[in-house]
């Protein structure tokens, strides 16, 4: 159990931060800690310096003597002893680093798969005079504060791909650059309330005062009357505390002095007081299901509060009921609220506890379960989804509505979690529920903004665990009700804080009402953030806001159109734009029941939803069509029906109608109108009856399920002029109807023949659109099935190979000598397809100066440091089982010029500067 790796990441002119890997085993006890010891070089005396947590594997040793070397170890600490030592072998000098590199550039999210990532970052600004070796990648879940390694090796590349993440979890990524000298220097800040103890965090002053910061001072006071102001450390380089050895539920204050050569400077204090809370309560109590002769599945609710630091584990203990000795079920560490307990022995009683971990220690144990016996011996099933998650987008304030359906043996244990965080129901808000037949059902009430994001529902049993993801999508004020805003760009966009993903739209001069089938004009400045449809004189719905705000950071060149309906004057352009129809019938709203006495009057309101120009509305009584007249006014406006019935008499007692039409289809909703005398409402409600109607129950029905993609459409880019190709398969017979969509609106054969191709090959429901790429921009289309009870599918053998394609092709670029050539190519193809770059017929391979880097369907060929004899032509190749295609490009190379030489005069000196003043 000895540590791994031990390294000195850090050093300044009084400290050293070691870092190493935890042992890979445990001995037979679990770890309780890490002892660090030093010695100064060319002695044998070794002093304990401190013992840190089993969880953290990185700390700064403070307080050495500048210039001096030091040795160091670190040894693992379990309830039996501590293990042997793992030693630095070369001494450390305690001194600044003043040519580690900088930090490298900003991190870039390539591509996101449900169980890895992948990152590419630029190369730092200085590689502190001597050569970049390598990067390390760091992650850790949203919450945590300590960072675990990505890469066992030190990778050259700019490029990493991060596995084995969970889905619907935040995570948090950084990246180190390393030269001969070591690491750059990479501050995190923490903060949150612990148990017994603080971690505070500051920024550096603004003004340093003339000399550089050397350190911070901290000091405590606790919230009581005539107490004073007590020193915690004089001694800290970064600007984050931890601050221990508090008193639980006590007040305290905490302020920070920053200090030079020159001086102190005054102190800046916390806002407020600090009360020291118990860190979190104790995990619910365990419950065990899903016995059989050897295997339980136990569950348990986490705490009801986590004080403020995430949860990082359970640890989950078994025992024999008649036995006193409590013993852990494994070594590994449990992340989530159900664990499958294997290895028991039949026919004994067993009890579970748990507690949980955090940054600030550990809580109670939970309640004892109720006992549990191993005997029934049952087959075991894996978890299976029957029918997946969804993804919704549901109306503000109304509900959404999460359904799974589940099978498996023993019966799963399903838990629901909200960006990774375990949902618990309140019975209000949050409602969790089950269903004969394996149904999972999770309601969100009142939807609001806050609610929009990512959903997961994880089934566990001894079998192992399946977990399915989905999106819940909110739509927004403005487009409930029909509003198009036409001006989403940077400008117009304003967070709420600078960390909160809460944002106000601002700047309506160029919003309108959407009506289908009305034209108007928009004038704008800045053409590159408005969509292709409003560049190409095209149809605009709610749906064309959307694509400024899904590009507001990344805005390409070729989306700027100038043709078509565009005209410019002095930095204004003009499009004519044209609402598109509703693609979706009307829906006529509920209409309230009306009762009245004969000569009295009765109105009927109906509000109806999806309406356009083309929509007409008909009133009935019974089965007679009402007409507008002195008995009846009827009126219709703007998407609200409304009719009056005058001197009400008995005859008029009965069942009305309004009956809504639209081209895209029709709809009906029926009111009552009860005349006193004739019919009394609450006996109508009283006495009303539900038939069951017995229906014909046809066979083939029963075989028959919703229609599935089995091969999905892929995302495409192309050119300008070239063609683009989507295709999709689907499950067969009967057959279903496919209907495909460019930005929210149906595209329609027949539309544009010239632009549009449709070809479907039905022994395998193959599903292709070609598309002639006119639009100077990257345009996406999606394919969606309409699924109806007449029209159900049976699952048939499918087509699932798709002849490897070049998707983008490298471009022929012109760079200049020195500089960093760089090629990257899309494809597709199933399987995946292989891709291989060429010069002269020779294929290439990573090397100091050429690096190749591929996911599953893109690859980049870069050179750096570009010479003469780099100039010439390229091939890059893919290729699958299913067919091959090449591309070619040229690489020209022109000389460097050298600049003159020019003489400058030397520095000047800057004379001391007053003393570091007050932050």
């Amino acid at each position: 159990m000895v540590p791994q790796k031990l390294e000195v990441i850090d050093t300044t002119k009084s400290t050293v931060t070691l870092a190493w890997e935890k042992p890979p085993h445990d001995g037979g006890s679990r770890l309780t800690g890490y002892v660090i010891e030093a010695s100064k070089a060319g002695t044998e005396r070794w002093l304990k310096v401190v013992t840190v947590k089993p969880t953290i594997y990185e700390h700064t040793i403070i307080s050495l003597n500048e210039g001096e070397q030091y040795l160091f170890r670190v040894r693992a600490q379990n309830q039996k002893g501590v293990s042997e030592p793992r030693e630095i072998v070369t001494a450390v000098t305690v001194q600044d680093q003043k040519d580690k590199p900088s930090q490298p550039g900003e991190i870039e999210i390539t591509s996101i798969f449900k169980d890895s990532i992948t990152l590419e970052w630029e190369r730092p600004e200085s590689d502190g005079g001597k050569e970049i070796l390598g990067y390390w990648v760091e992650y850790r879940q949203s919450g945590e504060s300590t960072w675990k390694k990505c890469n066992k090796e030190r990778i050259k590349d700019r490029q990493f791909t991060v596995g084995g993440l969970l889905e619907a979890t935040e995570y948090e990524f950084r990246v180190f650059a390393e030269n001969q000298t070591g690491l750059n220097s990479c501050w995190e800040v923490q903060s949150s309330i612990l148990k017994n103890s603080v971690v505070i965090s500051w920024k550096p002053p603004e003004d340093d005062g003339g000399a550089m910061i050397t350190n911070y001072i901290i000091e405590k006071r606790e919230a009581k009357e005539g107490t004073e102001w007590q020193l915690v450390s004089s001694s800290i380089s970064g600007t984050t505390c931890r601050i221990v050895n508090l008193t639980e539920n006590a007040g305290y204050y905490f302020r920070v002095s920053a200090q030079n050569t020159y001086g102190i400077s005054e102190a800046l204090e916390v806002s407020s007081v600090v009360v020291m809370k118990p860190p979190f309560g104790q995990p619910g109590q365990p419950v065990a299901s899903a016995v059989t002769k050897d295997s339980c599945v136990v569950s348990w609710k986490p705490p009801a509060s986590d004080g403020g630091a995430k949860i990082r584990t359970y640890y989950l203990e078994k025992r024999e009921k008649k036995q006193n000795k409590w013993i852990s079920v494994t070594t590994d560490e449990i992340r989530e609220t159900v664990y499958s307990v294997k290895d028991l022995i039949e026919g004994l009683e067993y009890e579970f506890r748990v507690k949980c971990e955090n940054l600030g220690g550990e809580s109670e144990w939970s309640e004892v379960s109720q006992p549990v016996i191993p005997k029934s011996d049952v087959p075991i099933q894996a978890p299976h989804f029957k029918e997946e998650l969804r993804n919704l987008n549901v109306k503000f304030q109304a509900n959404a509505t999460f359904v799974c359906k589940v099978t498996g043996h023993p019966k799963p244990i399903v838990k629901w979690y909200r960006q990774g965080k375990e949902i618990m129901p309140d019975g209000e808000k949050i409602k969790i529920q089950e269903f004969k037949g394996g149904y999972h059902q999770l309601v969100i009430t009142n939807v609001t903004d806050d609610d929009a994001t990512v959903y997961q529902v994880r089934a566990t049993n001894q079998g192992g665990s399946v977990s399915g993801t989905a999106s819940l999508d909110v739509e927004e004020f403005l487009h409930r009700h029909s509003i198009g805003h036409f001006d989403i760009r940077p400008d117009n966009i304003i967070y709420f804080t600078r960390r909160s993903s809460v944002v106000k739209i601002v700047e309506f001069g160029q919003a309108r009402q959407l009506k289908p089938g009305d034209s108007f004009r928009l004038q704008f400045t800045s053409p590159e953030y408005y969509a292709p449809e409003v560049h190409h004189h095209d149809l605009v719905s709610t749906a064309t806001d959307m694509w400024s705000k899904e590009w507001n950071t990344v805005v390409s060149v070729a989306r700027i159109s100038c043709g078509g309906a565009i005209r410019s004057q002095k930095g204004v352009t003009v499009a004519k734009v044209k609402v598109a129809p509703i693609d979706i019938g009307p829906i006529a709203g509920q209409i309230n029941h009306t009762v009245t006495e004969e000569g009295g009057h009765a109105k009927y309101v109906c509000r109806i939803e999806n309406y356009d120009q083309s929509t007409q509305v008909t009133w009935y009584f019974g089965m007679r069509q009402l007409e507008s007249n002195e008995k009846y006014e009827i009126k219709y406006e703007e998407g609200v029906a409304t009719m009056y019935v005058k001197d009400v008499s008995k005859s008029d007692d009965g069942t009305y109608r309004c009956k809504v039409v639209n081209d895209y289809g029709e709809d009906s909703s029926y009111a009552e109108l009860f005349v006193k005398g004739v019919r009394e409402i609450s006996e109508h409600y009283r006495c009303r009856t539900i038939r069951k109607v017995k229906r014909r129950v046809d066979t083939m029905r029963l075989l028959e399920r919703p229609p599935e993609f089995t091969l999905p459409l892929y995302n495409r880019t192309a050119y300008i002029g070239e063609n683009v190709r989507f295709g999709v398969t689907i499950t067969v017979h009967p057959e279903p109807r496919v209907t495909w969509f460019k930005s929210g609106q149906k595209i329609k054969p027949g539309d544009d023949d010239k632009k549009y191709t449709f070809e479907s090959d039905k022994a395998t429901r193959e599903s292709l659109l070609s598309y002639e790429h006119y639009a100077s921009s990257e345009e996406k289309i999606t394919a969606a099935e309409e699924k109806s009870l007449e029209e159900r599918t049976v699952h048939k053998a499918f087509k699932s190979t798709l002849p490897a394609t070049i998707l983008t092709k490298p471009r022929s670029i012109t760079v200049s000598e020195g500089e960093t050539a760089r090629f990257s190519c899309d494809v597709d193809g199933e399987p995946a397809p292989t891709i291989t770059w060429f010069r002269a017929g020779q294929p290439i391979v990573s090397s100091r100066r050429f690096q190749v880097t591929r996911t599953q369907y893109k690859s980049t060929f870069e050179i750096s440091l570009v010479q003469m004899s780099d100039e010439g032509s390229y091939t890059v190749v893919v290729e699958n089982s299913e067919g091959r295609q090449e591309a070619h490009f040229t690489l020209t190379v022109q000389r460097a010029k050298v600049p003159e030489k020019t003489i400058t005069s030397p520095p000047r000196i800057k004379s001391p500067e007053p003393p570091l003043t007050p932050l």
